[in-house]
């Protein structure tokens, strides 16, 4: 239902985990001390159309995308179901293999200054069934299935709950958990 041209896209089958990693051998680890490369060399993402599909390395797809001078790019979660944007949030390289690899939404915290796996204090996962790349390189798109209803820290379905009207920006979703109840104090 949502045509854009997608970095590769994520099919569940058998031989492939959540997000379309088709396992492969690899015979020589270039660096054995690097341990992301090591994990990241024995899967291989599949880019599919209805054409054909054909795979790409992790250094491929990552070198596909245009990061920022922070070494960022926008990512926008978007519901498989309705279409409905979620959340922006931003991604690093890491983050992006870490995303395809483990088949849910893993950002990078500007704020912290560290990876985030979505729902890690919350429990409101957001599970990744494909990830999406725009015609300039520059944005992502994740199409997620949001655990919980939940993707905003306010507690709300979507962290795009104000809307301009008449010059003034209304809420138009209610909140539907209280974040104190929802985030742990250890989060």
């Amino acid at each position: 239902p949502f045509e854009a041209p997608a970095i590769f896209a994520c099919k569940q089958a058998p031989t492939t985990n959540a997000v379309g990693w088709a396992k492969r051998s690899v015979p020589n680890n270039p660096d054995p001390g690097n341990k992301m490369a090591a994990g990241a060399a024995s899967r291989q993402p599949t880019l599919s159309n209805a054409v054909r599909t054909r795979t790409v390395s992790d250094t491929d797809f990552t070198q596909a995308v245009k990061w920022n001078s922070d070494g960022l790019v926008p990512a926008i979660a978007q519901d498989f179901k309705t279409g409905r944007v979620l959340m922006m949030a931003w991604m690093n390289a890491e983050s992006l293999r870490l995303t395809a690899a483990e088949g849910r939404a893993v950002y990078w915290s500007r704020s912290r200054g560290k990876l985030w796996r979505k729902g890690e204090t919350s429990g409101h996962v957001q599970q990744v069934r494909e990830i999406r790349l725009d015609c300039d390189g520059d944005t992502l798109v994740l199409v997620v299935e949001q655990l919980g209803g939940i993707a905003c820290h306010t507690g709300r379905t979507s962290c795009f709950y104000r809307v301009l009207t008449d010059g003034e920006w209304q809420t138009n979703q209610p909140v539907i958990a209280d974040p104190k109840e929802i985030y742990r104090a250890d989060g």
